[in-house]
C-alpha cells in the first residue's frame, strides 16, 4: 500500500502487486515450451498433465490478481473503494463516520527452504492492514506482504514484517480520526499497539 495523494481533505491509497504476474508468467512460459517440445517428442502422455497444470496456475494467478484503489474524502464524508482484476471489477462507496478504527494484523506463514543441502522449517511473519467499520464489517487497504528482516528463535529462523504497513495504517487512521491498532499473532511476545499505547500478549 502507499498514498498516491493527501491534502487536509483527501487521502488517495493503492495497492497494486506485480508479484502475480512475476510468478504467473514464468509458469506459463514453462509450461508451454515443455508442454509443447514433450508433446512434439513423445505426443499426447501423462506427462503433459503437469504442463497443463501448470498453465492453468499461472493464469489463475494473473486473472485472480487483485489491485486496491481507496479515496478517502473528510470534505464529503465517503470512502470511495475499488477493487480491480484483469476480469471483473468491485466498486463500493462508504461513509468516513462508520469506521472504526484501521488495524494492522500479523501472522505467521510456515515455509520451507535450504541451507547447505539441509532444508529446514521456517516462519515469514506477513502483515496486512483493514479497515473496521462499527457494524463489524472489514475492508483490505492492502494484500499481505512480508518482510526480508530476520531474527532466530531456536532453529526456526523467524521472519520480521510489516513495519512499512503500519506505519502507513498509522497514516490513515490519523486523518481519519480514528484509532489504530497493530494485531500481532498470539505467543509472538510483540505485543498488540493501540495507539501509542502496547498490550504484552
Amino acid at each position: 500500500m502507499k498514498i498516491t495523494a493527501q491534502t487536509a481533505d483527501r487521502m488517495a491509497l493503492k495497492d497494486k502487486s506485480i508479484l502475480a504476474y512475476l510468478t504467473g508468467l514464468p509458469f506459463l512460459a514453462v509450461a508451454v515450451y515443455f508442454g509443447y517440445t514433450t508433446y512434439v517428442a513423445s505426443g499426447i502422455t501423462n506427462a503433459l498433465w503437469i504442463f497443463v497444470i501448470l498453465f492453468i496456475s499461472g493464469l489463475a494467478a494473473i486473472f485472480l490478481n487483485t489491485s486496491i484503489f481507496v479515496d478517502l474524502n473528510k470534505a464529503s464524508g465517503q470512502i470511495l473503494y475499488q477493487q480491480r482484476r484483469l476480469i471483473g471489477s468491485t466498486f463500493a462507496t462508504y461513509a468516513t463516520a462508520d469506521v472504526l478504527r484501521i488495524e494492522t494484523r500479523k501472522e505467521w506463514q510456515a515455509e520451507n527452504s535450504s541451507r547447505n543441502g539441509i532444508s529446514f522449517p521456517h516462519q515469514t511473519l506477513v502483515a496486512q492492514s483493514i479497515i473496521v467499520f462499527k457494524n463489524g464489517q472489514e475492508l483490505p487497504l492492502d494484500t499481505q506482504k512480508g518482510s526480508s528482516s530476520r531474527f532466530s528463535i531456536g532453529p526456526a529462523v523467524l521472519m520480521g514484517g510489516g513495519g512499512k504497513e503500519s506505519a502507513l495504517a498509522n497514516q490513515v487512521a490519523q486523518f481519519l480520526g480514528v484509532p489504530f491498532q497493530e494485531v500481532a499473532p498470539p505467543g509472538s511476545g510483540m505485543g498488540v499497539n493501540i495507539g501509542s499505547g502496547r498490550i504484552e500478549l
